[in-house]
């Protein structure tokens, strides 16, 4: 900026040139201002005339009366008591029938805490009957004590009125049976037409016919596979035919070389169920090849990993060890390798202490244990057939891509125990039997002119598998299946040969009751078993 400064001596007027001086860096320091010189007092002002009367302000003295009034009346108020809280509105006490109601409540909760305990009980009795050396008839014999103990336990709760067995005289109608309380999986019908439908060719035979026969998931417990903070959380939002289709890691399809399923016994499988039925099971299920695989050498077996303290099974084998060993020997036409044992699993670098089954899609390899299955069941029993075989059916799909389906009960939901996965039905539910139809269709394994894969002669077959292997509810199941596939009634064989036996001689028999419906869970073999 430019300063101008006045020279001394010189007139008002005159001035020296500019100078520039730097705003940030000062060139030289300016020179000091003279002391100013002391000026003349100026004259005392005379003072102001006084306003007029009217527009004078009014005296101190004169409004200090008029604040003396307020000040009065506001110190009895400030020695006035607080008003007291309002209380809020008392509780209405609960009627008898409400008490009883939740004392009822709480004893089903305490009594089916006790059936837990008694069904843990009766299985650690059954174990410690094995270990001792019991045969299969004993134990046999043992667990159908138990379950004739368990039903009669029923029937005499069933019996009495809920207000009897505390009791006192029964208050009023019974009390309704609790809900249960849990997450709930979509299996409305809008749902499910969407999960079957969205972006998916039309199938024939329309596989919407069949929602029908798959009961509905129940809501999800806090120890359930769908429950809160369970692995299947993630789960949830399942996976509609739109999204498998979609091209990706997830998807795996057999091919004109790689075309067969090699089903490969590892170590200690004795008491599993013979391979040439696992084998049939695997071909109806898949309509595909399978091949029996030959036992790996020992070396192989010996470069196994192996947690030798276990989890209450013996030594466990280590599942990604095992996969890496299997994959070493896994044949140039195999589609995907299942190996089963009877050995115990686990995957210590993932933290689970045990497991079922492990499949390795990347790899195409499955590895899956029988050893847990045969815990309260004789080996050679259909209910311990029914057990390995769904497990194997699970995961072998798992290597097709399916991940768990949520649209229905079916043997691709998840389970985080026994119970659980043995209340599913032993078929695939529409959205994931599409899923492997049209896997198959596009994978064309025997060249352009391979004909779309049958369901109703795949259904047939998997029926005349359980009805040969004892399976009686799961032949049922399936026949209502293909009735739903084909429109018609599918005849029954125990029906047929009843019809076929000639009268007997006296009064004529009864007419027998109404077939039941489809039930997806016990068998009728095994009416004694849990």
């Amino acid at each position: 900026y430019s300063l101008k400064r006045a020279l001394p001596g010189r007139g008002p007027h005159a001035s020296a040139p500019y100078e520039r001086r730097s705003l940030h860096m000062p060139t030289s320091k300016p020179p000091a201002k003279p002391p100013a010189k002391p000026s003349a007092k100026p004259p005392a002002k005379p003072p102001a005339k006084p306003p007029p009367a009217a527009a004078r302000p009014p005296a101190k003295a004169a409004r200090t009366p008029a604040k003396a009034p307020q000040a009065a009346a506001a110190k009895p108020r400030a020695n006035k008591p607080a008003a007291a809280p309002a209380k809020p509105p008392a509780t209405p006490a609960k009627s008898p029938d409400e008490v009883a109601a939740d004392l009822q409540k709480t004893l089903a909760m305490m009594d089916a805490l006790m059936e837990r305990v008694g069904d843990a009980a009766d299985k650690a009795a059954v174990r410690l009957a094995v270990s001792m050396g019991a045969d299969e008839a004993q134990v046999g014999a043992l667990v159908e004590r138990q379950a004739e103990a368990k039903a009669r336990k029923a029937a005499a709760q069933k019996g009495q009125p809920p207000a009897a067995q505390n009791g006192a005289p029964p208050a009023g109608p019974p009390m309704p049976a609790p809900k249960k309380k849990g997450w709930q999986a979509p299996q409305d019908a809008k749902t499910r037409e969407k999960a079957l439908k969205d972006g998916c060719p039309p199938c024939a035979p329309p596989l919407e016919r069949c929602w029908h026969c798959f009961p509905n998931l129940p809501p999800a417990g806090a120890w359930d596979w769908l429950g809160k903070d369970q692995p299947g959380v993630r789960d949830r939002p399942g996976q509609p035919i739109k999204r498998f289709l979609q091209p990706g890691p997830h998807r795996n399809f057999p091919t004109r070389v790689c075309r067969k399923i090699y089903l490969l016994p590892l170590g200690d499988v004795s008491g599993a169920p013979a391979p040439e039925v696992l084998t049939e099971l695997l071909r109806l299920w898949f309509c595909l090849e399978v091949e029996r695989m030959k036992p790996l050498p020992a070396k192989a077996l010996a470069a196994i990993e192996r947690d030798e303290d276990g989890c209450g099974y013996g030594a466990q084998i280590e599942c990604p060890s095992a996969q890496k060993v299997i994959h070493a020997h896994k044949p140039r036409d195999a589609f995907i390798v299942i190996g089963y044992t009877m050995e115990d699993l686990c995957n210590s670098s993932s933290g689970f202490g045990f497991l079922f089954g492990e499949a390795n899609l990347d790899l195409s390899i499955g590895l899956f244990s029988f050893a847990r299955y045969a815990d309260d069941v004789p080996r050679s029993s259909p209910r311990f057939l029914r057990r390995c075989g769904m497990v194997l059916c699970h995961e072998a799909s798992h290597l097709f891509g399916i991940k768990h389906c949520v649209y229905a009960s079916c043997v691709m939901n998840g389970s985080n125990h026994l119970e659980e996965s043995e209340s599913r039905p032993f078929a695939l539910c529409p959205v994931d039997l599409r899923k492997i139809q049209l896997t198959l269709d596009q994978a064309k394994v025997n060249g352009k002119d391979t004909p779309p894969v049958d369901l109703l002669a795949r259904q047939r077959g998997l029926v005349a598998f359980f009805d040969a292997h004892g399976l009686v509810d799961d032949a049922r199941f399936g026949r209502g299946l293909l009735s739903a596939l084909t429109g018609e009634p599918e005849p029954d064989p125990e029906g047929a040969e009843a019809a076929a036996a000639p009268p007997p001689e006296g009064p004529s028999p009864p007419e027998p009751p109404p077939p039941e419906p489809p039930r997806p869970l016990r068998q009728l073999s095994d009416q004694g078993l849990k």
